[in-house]
């Protein structure tokens, strides 16, 4: 039991880690790192924190492991730098309750097991001064969160199927919205659990309707024409 407990506290580590690195590192690449299924991902991820606590619990656990020690004195403020990534992408309140959970429950292991003694203080002081803007923009969230909406209404592919146009109906509710046109490069990285892509570039951004009259397609693989008007790949 203990050595499932153990197991459980490295992949519940490499969850808090997975997003926010994964995001971080193709961005400085040109890319993008999607979770498929953010929300499934916020719900196991809380499952897993709150089944470590409870067994921890009922078997009066011992970790032994300096590395795990480690992990755990570290892992509070990855969970809510892991918190913020989530509760920019899905702003539901499920998600936004899962992922708080989550870091809860971090903070009980931190306190616990986290060695050594230096690292874990200086985790549980960052993690503090964090609380009350992550609580801050968990609120934000919740408010203002479901207020805009992207809809792709059209995607357009070029001639050799190397990029694909998605004309997408942005709308900010009672601030209106935009019509936008992304260009995606399909040459992407599916994982099952994530995706990697290349950055869209945005070649158009118009008044909201637009799109319903757009005459849009593809000269060749390089020029996108919107509206008669000739729009250059790079």
């Amino acid at each position: 039991m203990k050595k499932s407990i153990s197991i459980l506290m490295c992949l519940l580590f490499v969850l808090a880690i997975l997003y926010p690195a994964g995001a971080i590192i193709t961005a400085c690449f040109g890319y993008s790192f999607e979770l498929i299924g953010v929300s499934a991902f916020a719900i196991v991820i809380a499952a897993i924190s709150v089944c470590i606590v409870v067994l921890d619990l009922i078997c009066k656990n011992t970790l032994e492991n300096n590395t795990i020690r480690i992990f755990l004195a570290i892992i509070t403020p990855f969970s809510l730098i892991n918190a913020v990534f989530y509760i920019f992408e899905c702003s539901q309140i499920w998600v936004i309750a899962s992922v708080l959970l989550s870091a809860g429950c971090c903070c009980y292991l931190t306190v616990k097991y986290g060695k050594p003694l230096a690292l874990k203080v200086v985790a549980l002081v960052l993690s503090a001064l964090m609380i009350l803007p992550i609580g801050f923009f968990s609120f934000i969230a919740l408010i203002f969160g479901n207020i805009g909406q992207n809809t792709v209404v059209q995607t357009v592919e070029s001639p050799s199927g190397k990029y694909y146009a998605q004309v997408i109906d942005s709308d900010q509710g009672a601030l209106g919205g935009d019509t936008l046109v992304d260009v995606y490069q399909d040459c992407g990285i599916n994982a099952l659990v994530f995706t990697i892509e290349k950055k869209p570039q945005r070649v158009y951004w118009g008044e909201w309707g637009e799109f319903n009259n757009m005459q849009i397609h593809w000269k060749d693989d390089n020029c996108l024409v919107i509206n008669s008007v000739e729009y250059e790949i790079e």
